[in-house]
């Protein structure tokens, strides 16, 4: 996307001979802005204090950074009158000069401030906190009414990527978010409440398991739906070596089967019997999300028999249990899957170059392939619910890599490399205190390191995107590079998208012609949501089995709720139209889904969305002679309407939201 600009004359910037005009208000407000008077930008500005008028700014801007430039000045104040106090009993105690800073002192001093503490460092840090602030406003912690918990979703996430687009509809800004009723979350909203497993069964059960020989009838089905699709993803487990003790559980060769074994059988059934394509309605009376759920809990149970065994099959278990939550779309559970499972490997030094007990070279390899595996996922998982990893410095882990070979297991070292960028995304561009200036740089130093990445990939595995084009016939390849070709293209268009999302927001939020640089990032992140829908969706015509890979709706979901927020604030116009087919392209997607409840849930959130959108251009055709001409950027060749500076907003609070889901049948969720 090139030109997708606001309307603020950049005249005032060129340099001229003459006195130099003023320039246009960053942020004037909406009197001045729908009148077209030079605006002062104080609170109250000039002109509404002249004609005793209420001065509003859009989203109670000039309100918001008067308060919190109150909270900078008192902050300063107390640090000040902090160190000074302390400067003054180091004196006491030591007599030095009062121009003389003791070294007491200064190891005394507070974390968040430079020994050095100059006016100019101090005004910086609280400008990186500004920014960082800005960065925590888009984070969501809302109860979850079917839980009966709290979950925080951070600024990563596809929850406060939506949430982040419901506030920018908003005028009202935090008046609006008070208003609000309590019994009303996003994350109630989003939550698929059929998936409640149920851990209450003890040994009785496990003896009805045995009892019906370990579901031998449908077994080979549900673990060749794992073997065949997201095994090729993470290769982790020997399917050799699974067949045999799957072959020992049937036939009863072993009279104290190990429960550690049966807790990854079951759930490697259940994962299986989930992502599958399922051409039969019904399999011994279940279908695919009653199989799955049922063999969950079952795995479940044997887990609370084991508690907490130190062991592989059981770290494995955890890791495909949380792959389980992860394509229920409950990404809270599989955060909380995954993290058991990296306390167990490093409990029992998985992550270490250290022999142990019955450790051969062979076990040794799969130990490697399952620790590094889990390491990927773990900062893959983190950073799409925007919390923090929880592998400790890398430091801590010493276990050999696997090798970067022509197998099916080189995907791992590869992706190992991958979730380092990840890390910086999010910690560097998303959690960072530093200027915009600064992040901005860093982003397209970590662009370079993504793309250097991609050149690196080995040809069979390397994505047929941007100027990587396959030089050889890849239709003879086997099934494995082909699975991993396609989700290595879709995840390194989503992290490009979120490495710059920052930019697109911040261009939202400021509704002004952005720098050069800025610009061309905001064209990056729109690109790649743009490309991320139309793999997906290229993908999804060709081969059925990947529309069973439920978590593609959390890929479409961060695509399009990044297409639609600056569609949401420029409204129908040229610039916007290529935006609007990727995301009818995304709805079509999710409902190629519909099995999945967040899926079709989704697709009434895109579609109220797009029905405001098309509205909002048929009102600029009812009101185009009405409506005063607003004046626009060089090379810029539409009007923005005036609801993009404040007014006439849609209802998207959470009582719009909540009445929608009402609408659609159940508050405030769907029914399977």
């Amino acid at each position: 996307m090139q030109n997708l600009r606001s309307p603020v004359n950049s005249a005032a910037d060129e340099p001229s001979a003459k006195r130099p005009k003023r320039p246009r208000a960053a942020q004037a407000c909406d009197r001045c802005r729908l009148k077209k008077y030079k605006c002062d930008e104080q609170y109250p500005c000039l002109h509404c204090k002249k004609n005793d008028l209420a001065c509003v700014y859009q989203g109670n801007y000039r309100e918001r950074e008067s308060s919190r430039s109150a909270n900078y000045v008192t902050d300063l104040e107390r640090k000040v009158e902090e160190l000074t106090s302390r400067l003054r009993a180091s004196e006491s105690v030591t007599g030095t000069s009062p121009h003389v800073v003791p070294a007491a002192a200064a190891e005394t001093t507070p974390c968040s401030m430079p020994n050095a503490s100059t006016p100019k460092e101090i005004i910086k840090l609280s400008e990186t906190r500004a920014e960082s602030a800005e960065s925590a406003e888009n984070e969501i912690n809302e109860f979850n009414h079917h839980t009966n918990g709290v979950e925080f979703h951070g600024s990563t996430s596809s929850a406060a990527l939506i949430g982040h687009l419901k506030k920018a509809r908003e005028p009202k800004g935090q008046e609006e978010l008070q208003a609000r009723p309590a019994d009303y979350s996003l994350i109630s909203t989003l939550h698929n409440p059929s998936f409640s497993p149920s851990y209450t069964a003890g040994p009785g059960q496990m003896l009805s398991i045995e009892q019906q020989n370990y579901y031998f009838d449908q077994a080979h089905i549900f673990m060749n739906g794992y073997f065949e699709n997201i095994h090729f993803i993470h290769p982790f487990i020997d399917k050799e070596d699974f067949l045999v003790r799957a072959n020992d559980l049937w036939f009863n060769r072993s009279r104290t089967p190990e429960p550690s074994f049966v807790a990854l059988y079951l759930s490697i059934l259940s994962v299986g019997s989930l992502v599958r394509v399922w051409d039969e309605g019904t399999l011994a009376g279940l279908g695919r999300f009653e199989w799955s759920r049922k063999l969950f809990a079952e795995a479940q149970v044997y887990l609370n028999h084991l508690k907490f065994s130190n062991d592989l099959e059981t770290v494995q278990c955890l890791y495909v249990m949380a792959k389980v939550c992860q394509n229920e779309l409950n990404p809270n559970l599989s955060y909380m899957y995954l993290g058991l499972a990296v306390r167990t490997c490093l409990s029992a030094g998985f992550n270490r170059e250290v022999p142990s007990p019955g450790e051969n070279g062979q076990r040794a390899g799969w130990i490697s392939k399952t620790w590094w595996g889990l390491f990927s996922l773990e900062i893959e998982m983190s950073f799409s619910v925007g919390r923090p990893d929880t592998l400790g410095m890398d430091e801590y882990h010493n276990r050999r890599i696997p090798p970067r070979d022509d197998s099916e297991f080189a995907i791992i070292p590869w992706m190992i490399d991958f979730a380092q960028i990840i890390r910086r995304v999010s910690v560097q561009i998303y959690h960072s205190r530093i200027s915009l200036q600064e992040k901005l740089q860093l982003a397209l130093q970590i662009e370079m390191e993504m793309d250097r990445w991609l050149a690196r990939l080995p040809e069979k595995i390397k994505p047929d995107i941007g100027g990587y084009r396959l030089s050889r016939s890849a239709l003879r390849d086997p099934k494995w590079a082909r699975r991993q070709r396609l989700v290595l293209g879709i995840r390194y268009y989503n992290v490009k998208m979120l490495l710059f999302r920052p930019f697109l927001s911040h261009f939202t939020r400021k509704l002004r012609h952005p720098p050069t640089e800025l610009d061309e990032t905001i064209d990056k992140c729109l690109d790649s949501a743009m490309k991320t829908l139309q793999v997906v969706h290229d993908i999804y015509r060709v081969h059925t089995f990947f529309r069973c890979w439920w978590y593609n709706t959390t890929y479409v979901m961060f695509a399009t709720s990044t297409l639609l927020l600056p569609m949401s604030k420029l409204g129908m116009c040229p610039e916007t139209m290529p935006l609007l087919r990727s995301v009818e392209m995304g709805v079509e997607i999710l409902e190629a889904m519909d099995e999945s409840v967040v899926a079709r849930k989704s697709v009434e959130i895109i579609r109220q969305y797009l029905r405001d959108f098309r509205a909002t251009g048929a009102q600029q055709t009812r009101g185009e002679e009405e409506t005063p001409t607003v004046e626009t950027a060089p090379g810029q060749g539409f009007e923005v309407p005036e609801w993009a500076y404040g007014f006439g907003f849609p209802d998207y609070s959470f009582d719009g939201i909540a009445r929608l889901f009402d609408d659609v049948g159940g508050l405030p969720m769907l029914d399977e």
